[in-house]
């Protein structure tokens, strides 16, 4: 007798996405910390933020998390635009880091 064991399925992630960041941009003292900078994040998914010393990863984790607000560029969560310019309204918006 042969048992075959079969993977359950995994359902295929929303269209919507959670979280959506476009065009960020965030300069200090006029020097470029982070140019247009784009990520978007579907439910189910797992990323990783990689990157050399400098390259702007706390710059946009602080600019998601309200302690750095951006030049330019517009923040979605959940398909609703967030205009994030403290860390209380990062919080209530369901962002917490």
């Amino acid at each position: 007798m042969t048992t075959s064991i079969q993977p359950s399925p995994i359902s295929a992630p929303s269209l919507a996405s959670v979280l959506e960041m476009r065009g960020i941009t965030k300069r200090f003292h006029g020097v470029p910390a982070l140019r247009d900078v784009n990520l978007t994040i579907y439910p189910g998914e797992v990323h990783a933020l990689m990157g050399e010393n400098g390259a702007g990863k706390s710059t946009l984790m602080k600019i998601l998390a309200g302690a750095y607000i951006a030049d330019e560029g517009e923040i979605y969560v959940n398909g609703q635009r967030l205009n994030i310019t403290d860390p209380g309204m990062a919080r209530r918006s369901g962002i917490n880091l």
